[in-house]
């Protein structure tokens, strides 16, 4: 009876890791292959793990993704680390930037296989706005294809920068 109880419970957990492990698997460390721009990460390391309960404590229906994402700039010497939640829409109210209070929405979300991640950054005020958008997807071959938009400075039109990065 045990044995069978043990069984059944394996089973469910399984379930509910391949049901939130449907989509792409960005996890593990990549590096830019092109183009080779000092603007954009040199190095991108993805880590991956599942929300199986609320912040109440009760059990999820179907895990949820958070990926954790630390990119490398200038050889290394700069990184900067962000969390996302897959399916998640969070705020954040703080900082100050020239002396105003800064506060930054970000959605993340799939669209087909597309991870899309979406953030709007405004003054408190409303003084100031900017949006900045990545969707990350994987090739044929495994790469990691990231297309970032960025509002043009001066402009209406949108910047679109497109990399490639290669698992290491």
């Amino acid at each position: 009876m045990r044995v069978h109880l043990l069984l059944c419970v394996l089973v469910v957990l399984a379930g509910h890791a391949v049901s939130a492990q449907d989509k792409p698997d960005f996890s593990g460390d990549w590096v830019l292959v092109s183009p080779m721009n000092a603007d954009v990460a040199q190095a991108i390391t993805v880590r991956e793990s599942f929300i199986r309960e609320s912040v109440q404590g009760t059990p999820l229906n179907s895990p949820v993704i958070r990926l954790s994402v630390e990119r490398s700039f200038d050889g290394n010497a700069i990184t900067r680390s962000e969390s996302f939640t897959v399916g998640m829409i969070g705020s954040i109210l703080g900082g100050t930037l020239s002396g105003q209070r800064q506060q930054t929405r970000v959605s993340t979300t799939w669209s087909g296989n597309t991870l899309v991640i979406d953030s709007t950054t405004s003054a408190v005020d409303g003084s100031s706005y900017s949006e900045h958008q990545e969707e990350w997807s994987l090739d044929a071959e495994g790469n990691l294809l990231l297309t970032t938009t960025d509002p043009a400075s001066g402009t209406d039109e949108p910047m679109t920068r497109r990399c490639v990065y290669r698992q290491k």
